[in-house]
């Protein structure tokens, strides 16, 4: 799932200060020094040393092996960033260290902290904790890097992978599986080698790092004043529940408070068919149109009509004028131009299901740009429209996001697609394509970007998942999630041992999109308790886009199927 996490604001619900900055954890194996330190200043260490930096924040560069099975040959840095348990916290006694992933694969974790440390993670999980994040290997600031920058691909580096148009021609794809080898091939001069970066960026090789994260963190001093320091406290989303999954299977005796969040069903991503993943996201589009008709022409600026019918026959009809495959087939000068701004649109509305109560009032105003462009359609127009209320956070620290990070780390667990052809594919992609409207060539266009791609992670773990864990384990799903559905966590949390689920009745993707109260407050009792949500696991709707609370949930469960 290569999903940004958006900045979502979050109520406080048990309040939480955000005002009082976090500080420097009073500890030998902490830097002295009062300068603000970057990543390529510190010193890599097999000790975990915080050195004060971004102002706010802690970072460390922790020692560890390049390959597990060869410790005593050539090593990585895992770079990781800390939000800093406050001193006589309100939440009450210092509960230690808590690792956190957005997601992804190819998401760097020190972005997410700098990004949504203080607004989204600290107000749940309490001040009480260490939220650490870390960069996964080969992404970020990590050591040695996966960087294709000096190779020949940049066709592909340029471009976004989700054509979106319906019924793609044949010679679209076959141009699209030869960029994938061309990139492929030049990503294998540049990081396959045994001693780079593209054999190390499996999930197994993550959770192992995250055991090395928390045996450094025991050894401190902050460490030895928590009884549980030898276990890992975790809340991973997206991407990030795969991680947790494989954490949890690999190391169950390890496993402390450990919350899996828009859940992954983990034999479907290990096998790269992605067919558990991506049916309802059209459904949480489609509930744009309830949600516009309950708000009105006042507050929705696509509404029209007397009903959410109305509204997306509306929608459907801004499709309708921008038939790619006819276009082409009537040899129409200006096919490239719908094709491309199929392509703009699409791509923008499906991201608009991951955040919805924060993006479907922004859909509604890009819709009626749409239209305006049509009579006189050029891709610019398009693009304008598309750029309609979207901003980019600037933020000191973060660092751009690399294609090779994605493709290294998803492609790198399924070598079973490498180097087959369109025709060997077709009918796989033509399933997927079937799942989603909106979503089904981008997921599809992964496989052909891993048909190109030859490094093959050294390290794989493909199960079995599940297991007898030492702390049971909190699964989280919204019952309409774009990416991952609620039905993974229904099929694997009895995988683990005593593990519950927390139902959220929200649209959008992992609980950071819910934004709600009662959920909220189930996670933060969670990992300040270790207590389950038992028969109290769901949360009713609540305000979800446009400020609305449809009734009876009717929104939310007409397509929990």
């Amino acid at each position: 799932m290569a999903h940004h996490i958006s900045r979502i604001s979050i109520c406080v619900v048990l309040g939480i200060s955000l005002a009082t900055a976090s500080v420097l954890p009073k500890d030998s194996q902490v830097s002295s020094s009062t300068k603000q330190w970057t990543f390529d200043e510190i010193p890599a260490s097999t000790d975990l040393i915080w050195y004060p930096c971004f102002w706010d924040y802690s970072c460390a560069m922790l020692d560890v092996p390049l390959d597990y099975s060869k410790p005593n040959r050539t090593r990585a840095s895992v770079p990781l960033i800390m939000i800093a348990a406050q001193s006589n916290s309100t939440d009450g006694e210092y509960q230690g260290m808590l690792l956190t992933n957005p997601g992804g694969p190819g998401n760097a974790g020190v972005d997410f902290i700098l990004e949504d440390g203080y607004s989204v993670l600290l107000p749940v999980v309490g001040t009480n904790y260490d939220i650490v994040a870390f960069d996964p290997r080969g992404m970020g600031r990590s050591i040695p890097l996966a960087d294709c920058s000096s190779s020949s691909s940049s066709k592909l580096r340029r471009r976004n992978f989700g054509l979106s148009g319906p019924e793609l021609d044949t010679s679209y794809w076959t141009e699209e599986f030869q960029t994938a080898l061309q990139f492929g091939a030049g990503c294998n001069a540049t990081m396959g080698g045994s001693d780079e970066a593209g054999l190390h960026m499996s999930t197994s090789v993550l959770a192992a790092d995250m055991l090395s994260i928390v045996d450094a963190f025991a050894k401190t001093e902050r460490g030895q004043g928590v009884s549980s320091s030898s276990l890992l406290n975790y809340w991973g989303f997206s991407y990030g529940s795969f991680i947790g999954e494989t954490f949890a299977s690999m190391y169950p005796d390890r496993v402390g408070r450990v919350a899996n969040d828009g859940v992954v069903d983990p034999e479907d991503y290990i096998s790269g068919t992605e067919l558990k993943d991506i049916y309802l996201e059209d459904a949480v589009i489609d509930s744009f149109f309830t949600y516009c008709y309950l708000a009105g022409p006042s507050l929705c600026d696509f509404y029209t009509g007397n009903s959410s019918e109305d509204i997306r026959h509306r929608f459907e009809n801004v499709f309708l004028t921008l038939n790619a495959s006819y276009a082409f087939a009537q040899n129409w000068t200006n096919a490239t131009t719908i094709q491309e701004s199929l392509e703009s649109i699409k791509s923008t509305v499906r991201l608009t299901a991951y955040t919805p109560i924060e993006s479907f009032p922004i859909l509604a105003t890009q819709l009626v740009a749409y239209e305006a462009t049509l009579s006189n359609l050029t891709v610019v127009a398009i693009e304008a429209a598309s750029n309609i209320g979207t901003t980019t956070p600037n933020i000191a620290g973060t660092v751009p996001q690399l294609t090779e990070w994605f493709i290294g780390a998803f492609c790198g667990e399924i070598p079973s697609v490498y180097g087959k052809t369109y025709e060997e594919l077709k009918s796989h992609i033509d399933t997927i394509e079937e799942e989603s409207f909106l979503t089904g060539e981008i997921w599809a266009t992964t496989l052909v970007l891993c048909s190109g791609w030859s490094i093959t992670a050294s390290w794989i773990f493909a199960g079995p998942f599940g297991g007898d864990t030492k702390n049971p384990i909190l699964f989280i799903s919204n019952t309409l999630d774009p990416a991952t559905p609620i039905g993974n966590s229904q099929r694997w949390a009895p995988r683990f041992k005593d593990a519950q689920i927390l139902t959220i009745e929200a649209i959008g993707h992992t609980s950071m999109a819910a934004n709600n109260s009662c959920a909220n407050e189930k996670i933060y009792r969670f990992f300040q308790t270790g207590i389950l949500p038992g028969h109290d696991s769901r949360c009713v709707v609540e305000a979800g886009p446009f400020g609305i609370t449809p009734e009876n949930s009717v929104v939310i469960e007409k397509y929990n199927y």
